[in-house]
């Protein structure tokens, strides 16, 4: 009975489908991305050929798939022909070494194109770079990993393996790399989104742009489900029964065929992702009217500026210092589609069409271009230089500061108007920043507590020694002597508080995910430095929060806002161990079963991600120079007594310094250590 229910059990029919499907439909993608470009741009980039290369590992890593379902893929081991043992190992052989290869190129195809847009953003470029050089050291490394997962490199086709080859757990090794796929995907989502969102434009054209290259975010969520698809392989494969008692523990050709499926629709998922942008020209030319009619709204004067108000528009016309200097790009474009207006101003994604030109060609007059010249994207996301002015020109009047007071920059979505200096507001002006930073004291609560019951459940899985648990601890805190003094200063010293909060918000995604591996390889190294990396990211958020809670509002009542601040991120490190023991770590009982966790630290990032992008967009106040020199002015007579010839500063410095090592200390040998102790001198 059982064999006649297993050998009727084939996966392989869905998995071809589904796998020929994707590919044709990004085989389509393809073919309209290069009629766009040779038929109507006229123009090949460095972009495209990366996207030739995906095109063509995708072709190899789906025909790998679809070959092995006809040799078994999909159907359990037991059911597979003896003649197809071989052949099925080399096609899953195939796969492996083919997958993160097609990754790589994609990405990469996606990054060049960014760099394109980078032009006079340095960030965005130096970022995009960063990504890039991360997508490809990974892939590179994956790759060789795939390749060399055997040795002998022959033992990965052979179908029983012999003790004398040596393989790497290539499911392990999937799961483990998994973050990399997913940090690298939420980079390429959100990197263009400030400069999208900068961009003064109508609503609907705006909206349609950031849709456009939102379409990442399905590549992201087909990469969770794979993942879903293999950590049920891992675990069913670890059970040795494949979500039934009737299949032994290799029967890998029915555990791993959906997991194969999901990573060729993440493949062509983003293939499909990347073409978009580039076949806006083509719909532009062949469908006019599905563009007309945004061009329609906006020439019938229904703008949408600030939070979608037209009076916004109002506002900005009435004031002559916040119009913009009017476009170089003056002329109307025939043949491709769309045109620009007479005061120069493109369609909302003229850009998509990227030829690479340099803001130096640019005409500087009002004469036409030929119907033959290209327009580079650079020409609609970058504003052209300002002139430059005389001293006189740029003096203001009482009157004309008042004007420029009533401004607002426009983001459209978000009415981002530049907030009060936070040294000057009041207490009722600086309670909103102060609850929105007051929740990175209660993730930093929650990210200790955290750490502290998933530190515990390894010691007690993996019989860690005591040192060894405490060097856990120790390698969180050790992160605390570094971000602040290197990349920390440097951040909040060159771009203040905003920057320091998203740049430790991400450094602390980064570390939780990276507690993914960690738990798939159940390796101490491995915990050692996602526990570090987190280390830098909350520490970077501490160096940003407390002086930012000190700092804003009535310098009188900085003490309470600290202590405020302070008592809710008690009470994220008291919620969490208690969430932890109850719900979230509850069933992690054993090795196998700590790979869990990665649900939890999953949303963790996600949630961390999200919560950065807000505080890109949130009018967090800063502080000048000139203000924190008045603010220390006024302080003077106290800042320079001295006693026992040190000035009260270094003194009150050392006090807390000490004061803050005693609480931690004190902490920590309380939650970490004395309990143990007891169990150890009064055993029972």
């Amino acid at each position: 009975m059982a064999d006649d229910v297993t050998a009727n059990q084939n996966r392989g029919h869905e998995v071809l489908a589904v796998t020929v499907a994707l590919f044709v439909a990004a085989t389509f993608a393809v073919i309209l991305r290069f009629v766009s470009r040779i038929g109507i741009v006229k123009r090949i980039s460095a972009d495209d050929y990366a996207m030739i290369v995906a095109w063509l590992i995708a072709f190899g890593l789906s025909f790998s798939i679809c070959y092995g379902t006809s040799v078994g893929l999909g159907r359990h081991e037991a059911n597979v022909r003896e003649e197809d043992h071989a052949p099925l190992r080399k096609s899953q052989y195939a796969f492996l070494v083919l997958y993160n290869p097609a990754l790589m190129a994609t990405k990469t195809s996606i990054c060049l194109f960014y760099l394109t847009l980078a032009k006079n953003q340095q960030i965005f470029k130096w970022a995009t770079i960063a990504t890039l050089v991360v997508v490809n050291v990974a892939g590179i490394a994956l790759t060789f990993l795939n390749i060399f997962q055997c040795r002998p490199v022959h033992g990965a086709f052979q179908t029983t393996i012999p003790e004398t080859v040596k393989c790497l757990d290539i499911i392990a090794l999937y799961l483990s790399s998994a973050p990399i796929n997913i940090i690298t995907d939420l980079a390429l989502l959100f990197l263009p989104m400030p400069i999208l969102t900068a961009m003064r434009l109508p609503r609907n054209e705006k909206l349609i742009l950031i849709v456009t290259f939102s379409f990442g975010a399905f590549v992201a969520a087909v990469d969770v489900v794979r993942i879903a698809y293999l950590q049920d392989a891992s675990s069913s494969r670890a059970r040795g029964t494949s979500g039934s008692s009737l299949v032994n523990q290799q029967d890998l050709s029915w555990i791993v065929s959906l997991s194969f499926m999901w990573s060729a629709v993440e493949v062509d998922v983003g293939i499909i992702c990347a073409c978009v942008p580039g076949v806006k020209p083509l719909a532009a030319k062949f469908f006019p009217k599905l563009l007309g009619r945004i061009k329609h709204a906006r020439e019938s004067g229904y703008h949408h500026h600030g939070g979608g108000d037209a009076r916004g528009a109002d506002r900005i016309n009435s004031n002559p210092l916040a119009t913009p200097p009017s476009s170089p790009i003056k002329t109307r474009f025939t043949g491709m589609g769309y045109d620009n207006d007479v005061n120069g101003n493109m369609d909302s994604l003229d850009f998509m069409t990227t030829p690479d030109m340099n803001m130096n060609d640019l005409p500087h007059s009002d004469t036409a271009r030929t119907e033959t010249e290209d327009i580079n994207m650079v020409d609609f996301l970058n504003p052209p230089k300002s002139p430059s002015f005389n001293k006189q020109d740029t003096t203001m009047t009482a009157s004309s500061t008042k004007a420029r007071k009533g401004s607002m920059t426009v983001f459209d979505f978000v009415d981002m108007h530049s907030p009060k200096s936070m040294v000057r507001m009041s207490n009722r002006e600086s309670i909103p920043a102060l609850c929105f930073v007051t929740i990175l004291f209660f993730l930093w609560g929650f990210a200790y507590g955290l750490l502290s019951i998933l530190n515990a459940q390894f010691q007690r899985i993996v019989e860690v020694s005591n040192a060894q648990a405490q060097g856990l601890h120790a390698a969180y805190f050790a992160a605390y002597f570094i971000a602040p003094l290197t990349f920390g200063r440097l951040v909040f010293n060159k771009w203040g508080f905003r920057q320091t909060f998203i740049v430790g918000l991400c450094v602390y995604g980064t570390g939780t995910l990276i507690f993914w591996p960690s738990a798939v390889l159940v390796s101490y190294p491995a915990f050692l430095v996602s526990n570090f990396i987190v280390g830098l990211g909350v520490s970077t958020l501490e160096l940003g929060g407390n002086p930012f809670i000190a700092l804003c509002g009535p310098p009188e009542y900085a003490e309470i806002r600290l202590n405020i601040s302070q008592a809710v991120q008690a009470i994220g490190s008291v919620v969490s161990p208690i969430l932890a023991q109850k719900v979230l770590f509850k069933g992690v009982t054993n090795a196998s079963s700590l790979i869990d966790i990665q649900w939890t630290y999953l949303g963790i990032a996600l949630f961390v991600v999200v919560l950065a992008l807000i505080f890109f967009y949130l009018p967090i106040p800063e502080a000048s120079d000139e203000d924190l020199q008045r603010l220390a002015d006024e302080r003077e007579d106290v800042n320079s007594r001295k006693v026992a010839g040190i000035t009260v500063p270094y003194i009150t410095l050392a006090f807390g310094v000490l004061s803050q090592f005693c609480y931690v200390g004190g902490q920590e040998a309380v939650a970490g250590v004395f309990l143990r102790y007891v169990d150890i001198v009064r055993p029972g």
